[in-house]
């Protein structure tokens, strides 16, 4: 069983740390710079106890767990004080490489649950993706155990790698909610329920899961309609955001299928 000291309760650590706990681990400390959502996340633990300051020289734990912002991390790292005692340190970044923890001096790796996550809703962690990375391979067999216990999809992917896969979760999630939320303003500028889109948006997705992404793209730049192209770009032409994106991704769909 592990000890654990969550450093940061934003919404990864608002579900990973009742999920720790529900296999058997015990959250020790919460630490948050606005002390009051460290309590919140404390709130739904056993007998964590919520402090905003980083000196854990006195904090009984054996695994500290880094769920703070990219942007974050390199300064918490910096001002974490840590115990005397045998310990390990990973973060869950996707972006931020391994070796950023080699300045502990003291066993570390990587623990990225790859999700997008939101406090009221909950996870499904048995089906969420977790990749692990070791800075030796005793620790990141340690850490390939802790995330089996908590998911049925485990990974061991490298910095570099890692990376990468965090431009395609980019692309993928991010990019993608993008284009809906163009979707809603057009809808909304001309009167028009959005949720006369929710059954094509399901058939979408469930088709580019089905038979992958490729195969699955249809509309007028898969089929190189130019003509319903252009006419799509003079409907935007009082919208020049909108209609410079709807070019660069009729190209880009041109180019890609060839």
């Amino acid at each position: 069983m592990y000890k654990v000291a969550m450093i940061g309760a934003g919404n990864v650590a608002w579900h990973l740390a009742p999920a720790l706990e529900q296999c058997g681990h015990l959250v020790t400390t919460v630490y948050s710079r606005r002390l009051h959502h460290a309590e919140a996340l404390c709130s739904r633990l056993y007998e964590a106890r919520a402090v905003d300051s980083l000196d854990f020289s006195a904090v009984p734990a054996d695994l500290f767990v880094l769920s703070v912002s990219d942007d974050a991390l390199p300064q918490v790292i910096d001002r974490l004080i840590l115990p005397e005692h045998p310990l390990t340190v990973v973060h869950t970044s996707g972006s931020r490489p391994l070796e950023i923890l080699r300045v502990l001096e003291v066993p570390h790796g990587v623990f990225y649950p790859l999700q997008t996550f939101s406090k009221n809703k909950e996870v499904d962690w048995r089906r969420l993706p977790i990749c692990v990375e070791g800075n030796t391979p005793q620790v990141e067999e340690r850490l390939m155990q802790l995330a089996r216990a908590v998911s049925g999809r485990v990974y061991q992917i490298n910095s570099e790698r890692r990376r990468y896969l965090h431009v395609a979760a980019v692309f993928a999630c991010n990019f993608t909610n993008h284009m809906l939320a163009l979707a809603e303003d057009l809808c909304e500028q001309y009167e028009l329920d959005f949720e006369i889109l929710h059954p094509l948006l399901a058939e979408t997705f469930e088709k580019a899961l089905r038979v992958g992404a490729r195969q699955a793209q249809t509309g007028p730049a898969a089929r190189g309609d130019v003509e319903l192209i252009e006419q799509h770009l003079h409907l935007l032409s009082q919208d020049p955001d909108k209609q410079r994106i709807y070019r660069l991704l009729s190209e880009s769909i041109l180019n890609y299928q060839g």
